[in-house]
Order: structure tokens, then C-alpha cells, then sequence
């Protein structure tokens, strides 16, 4: 059903309201009243039935609860905890009295997203560039002009080697076995684990033929835990087949095959080289980011699944940009993996390396490099360092929620920086200062002359 309005307990009577405990002046406090929550719920209306049943959570809850998970680096887990510890938080919800437990349990989030799906929670970080553009922190002529660049999602997998497969998917098929009553003549469970244990030894040892052997009775072990399911299982259901069929996926792939299976329940994962002296292998799916020039201000998050070229997904990145902030990009500034990209000729791509003439367009060519240690603060602060929600769909929200979060902490950092009490004072005030104190720190100090002591007495006297 429809999400109802939050409830009123009696017992609220008889509290202190919010408007009496907590600073009208705080950031987030300053930013629920900023923020339009009216538009989410007019947009997520139609991922509810009208009559069929529980009445929904509340939108703002949910939308709030994301906001501050990608925003403070949190699990599901662990934003309903502090949420309850936190009367800013709850404030910032919707809330308008303490409230000792929360509403919803952690799995709600999860199902929640599914339930929205990625394309509609982009309207979330569209949201947080509509406020910055009422705030007058992003010009539209800051959002014409974007740096693009790609880095990897990586999932949350185990790093994949044939040995570590083979025996999860031995694991695997003895437990949905037991799960349907079917009777084995070996689980190899044990056995399994004896050889998974030996590949990695000799191959520490450098015992290349001993691991291959090893390598070959796992894979013997799998096969016939296969062909005896089959056999007395007879038409297997739709999750056993499918189990099946990665399990005789991954017993049949060799070591310098394309297209391989790197984890049993996620089969979409591919691994991405991006050159890395410190990781030369990545697990996950590619992601497009892009940034305004000026800024720095996140405007996409874009997945690219089956790692595709970067030139060929400049097109896609910038209908993006534009469906998420309503401009049109008339600047794109790219690294020298994006040549090739075949672009509008309305959209002037500027490539790393080539030259320009103008000392504006040298200026903002420099500036395509800050999309990078952007890329460092959303995988070390906003959750996409390790995707753990589940398939293409979940790696989507993942990175669309997490430029949310990267935009909505921007955001809290312009209203705390904004009560400071000197920042208070005329722009033209605090401009004039910063100029006069950088031409305090070019202009050096006259140097103090050394007199000698008969001429300081002389002229003492």
C-alpha cells in the first residue's frame, strides 16, 4: 500500500518538541528544510499498490536513511543504529520528537531499493544539484563544462583462483543437495578441501605438475557430483539448473580463456586491468564518473557493464549528465583513453596532451585531473570502494548513491563553513583581505640594518 503519514504516540505530549532541544543552525538541520521532499514522494508513488498490503514506510524516512548512509560511510546496520542515537538524524528524517527505536529493521533498506529500482533513485543526487544550484553554489555555466573519467566498482568477492571455485562449487552443490532430500554417493567435501589445500602449496612450492594434478581431481570431484544430481534429480528446479550450469561453467574453463566465471553468485563480475602498480587485477564493473570543471560538483554515475572501451561511452556518460542536471554539456575534458570517441560534433571534447591556444581553456584543461582524487574520496568515503549489493543492478545504485552522498556532504560543508562568524562579514570585505594578505606574503619585510656600537653611540649622543 501507499506510505502513510508518520503516526503520533500519546506519549509525545508529553516531550520536549525538536524546535526546543536541538540548534536551528545546525547543517543538517538547515539542510531538511532546504531539501524538496515532496518531489520524492510524488516520484515513488507508482512502486506502490493502492490496496494490497502493509501501508509502506514512510518516503522521507527511506530517502533520509539513504542520504545519511552514503553520506557518513554507513551500513544498513550501522545507520539505523546511530539513527536512533542521533536526534539530528532523526530530525532530518522527518521527525519531530526523540524517538528511542526505529521504525523500520536494516533489511527494509535493502528491499526498499529493489523495490524503487536504480533509474528513479537518480533522483536523489538530482536533487542535491537542484539545491546547490538554489543555493547559488553551481552555475549552469558550471554544468556545461564536465571532466569524465572511469574507474572500477569492485564487488564484494573473494579473490578468484580455479582451486577456490572448484571446491565452493563442490560446497554448493553437497548443501543444495542435502537442501532437496537428494541422496549422494560422495559430497568429496572433505577430499575437496584436501586438494583445494594442496594446489595452493605446490603452487607456492613451484611445483607446477603436483597442482595441476590437484587441479584435475577437483574438477573430476565437480563433474560427478553434477552427473549424480542430474541423474537422480531428474528435471532440476530453476535455481538448482542454474547452480548446475555454473558449476559445469566454471569445471570447464581454463586458465587463459575469455569471458571466464569469477564467483558462483555473481556471474556478471569481469576483471578489469586499469594499469595499477599496486592491484593489477580489479573485480567488478566499470564505472563512468563526471564532474563539473568548476567545482567539482558530482552530475553522474554511470555503470558500463561487460567493460566496455572508454571512448565508446562518452556518448552515454554525457546523456547522462544532461538528463541529471537538465543542461546541455557544450565541454567534455577527458584523459587520452577516451580518443576515439566518436562524439557529437555540438560537444567539444578536449582530450589530454592536445594543445589550445586560449589561457582560460589551459586552466580548465588542468583541471581535468581533479576528477581523480574525486574517484579516491567516493571509494574511501561514500561506499564504492566494495559494492555490496547484489547484481548490475545493485553495482547502479551502489554509485548513483554514493555521487548522492559525495554532493549531499559538499553541501553540509558550505552551510557549516557558512555560521562561521568572520565568513559572515561582506564578500567584498573578505576579498579585498585575501588580497591584501597575499600581497603581505609576496612583499617581504625590510631587513633590519646592523649598526656598529661607536656609530650607535655617536648618534645617541
Amino acid at each position: 500500500m501507499q506510505p502513510k503519514p508518520v503516526s503520533r504516540d500519546a506519549f509525545e505530549l508529553f516531550q520536549a518538541h525538536f524546535d526546543q532541544l536541538l540548534n536551528p543552525a545546525h547543517e543538517l538541520v538547515q539542510l531538511a528544510r532546504k531539501i524538496d521532499w515532496g518531489r520524492f514522494e510524488a516520484a515513488f508513488a507508482c512502486c506502490y499498490a493502492q490496496d494490497m498490503g502493509a501501508p509502506g514506510k514512510a518516503t522521507r524516512l527511506m530517502v533520509g536513511l539513504h542520504y545519511l548512509k552514503y553520506t557518513f560511510n554507513e551500513s544498513d546496520e550501522s545507520v539505523v543504529a546511530r539513527w536512533v542515537e542521533n536526534p539530528y538524524w532523526q530530525c532530518f528524517c522527518g521527525y519531530t520528537h526523540l524517538q528511542h527505536e526505529c521504525p523500520i529493521d536494516p533489511s527494509s533498506l535493502s528491499r526498499w531499493r529493489k523495490r524503487v529500482g536504480a533509474e528513479r533513485l537518480e533522483m536523489l543526487l538530482h536533487e542535491t544539484i537542484a539545491l546547490a544550484q538554489r543555493d547559488g553554489h553551481v552555475s549552469q555555466a558550471d554544468l556545461q563544462r564536465v571532466n569524465v573519467d572511469t574507474t572500477v566498482q569492485e564487488k564484494n568477492i573473494t579473490y578468484p583462483t580455479d582451486s577456490k571455485l572448484l571446491y565452493k562449487a563442490i560446497q554448493k552443490l553437497a548443501s543444495a543437495a542435502q537442501a532437496r532430500g537428494i541422496p549422494l554417493r560422495q559430497s568429496y567435501l572433505r577430499v575437496g578441501k584436501v586438494a583445494g589445500i594442496k594446489v595452493s602449496r605446490y603452487a607456492h612450492a613451484r611445483q607446477y605438475q603436483r597442482m595441476r594434478r590437484s587441479l584435475r581431481k577437483l574438477r573430476t570431484y565437480v563433474g560427478r557430483l553434477i552427473r549424480d544430481i542430474r541423474r537422480k534429480m531428474g528435471v532440476p528446479d530453476e535455481v538448482l539448473a542454474t547452480l548446475l550450469a555454473r558449476a559445469d561453467r566454471v569445471r570447464r574453463q581454463q586458465p587463459h580463456d575469455t569471458h571466464k566465471l569469477y564467483s558462483l553468485h555473481e556471474p556478471e563480475v569481469q576483471c578489469i586491468s586499469k594499469g595499477k602498480a599496486h592491484k593489477r587485477y580489479e573485480f567488478g564493473q566499470k564505472v563512468a564518473i563526471a564532474t563539473t570543471n568548476r567545482g567539482n560538483w558530482m552530475v553522474a554515475a554511470k555503470l558500463l557493464p561487460n567493460n566496455p572501451y572508454d571512448g565508446h561511452t562518452l556518448v552515454e556518460t554525457l546523456t547522462a549528465v544532461e538528463k541529471t542536471t537538465g543542461v546541455t554539456v557544450t565541454d567534455a575534458y577527458v584523459d587520452k583513453g577516451y580518443r576515439g570517441h566518436g562524439c557529437a560534433p555540438t560537444v567539444n571534447v578536449h582530450v589530454s596532451g592536445q594543445r589550445c591556444a586560449s589561457r582560460a581553456e589551459r586552466r580548465r584543461r588542468r583541471r581535468r585531473s581533479a576528477v581523480e582524487p574525486k574517484i579516491g574520496h567516493l571509494k574511501s568515503d561514500h561506499r564504492m570502494d566494495r559494492c555490496f549489493l547484489a547484481g548490475l543492478a545493485g553495482d547502479a545504485i551502489n554509485a548513483v548513491l554514493a555521487a548522492a552522498g559525495s554532493n549531499l556532504r559538499k553541501l553540509l560543508r558550505r552551510l557549516a563553513a557558512a555560521l562561521i562568524p568572520w565568513r559572515r562579514v561582506h564578500p567584498a570585505l573578505v576579498r579585498w583581505l585575501g588580497i591584501a594578505a597575499r600581497t603581505a606574503r609576496i612583499i617581504p619585510e625590510p631587513t633590519p640594518v646592523a649598526v656598529r656600537p661607536n656609530l650607535r653611540l655617536r648618534l645617541c649622543a
